[in-house]
């Protein structure tokens, strides 16, 4: 079983526990590439001051199926 842990690492704890996690042979930490970390940061800040809109997946699905008429 996979799980995602959200670690906020402004916090000197947190930082030491993933450096120590990352210590560990059955952990594996993936970190975005900081042109992908800036990019999530544009869009939240975008969305977060009403400039952007996001469509919920099960809209788009919906809309999919009905535009290719697909049951």
């Amino acid at each position: 079983m996979l799980h995602t842990i959200h670690i906020d690492d402004s916090n000197g704890k947190a930082k030491a526990l993933l450096e120590y996690l990352k210590t560990l042979d059955f952990v594996r930490v993936d970190e975005l590439p900081e042109w992908q970390q800036t990019q999530l940061d544009q869009s939240l800040e975008r969305y977060s001051s009403g400039n952007e809109n996001f469509t919920d997946w099960n809209d788009v699905k919906e809309n999919l199926y009905t535009k290719f008429n697909i049951k």
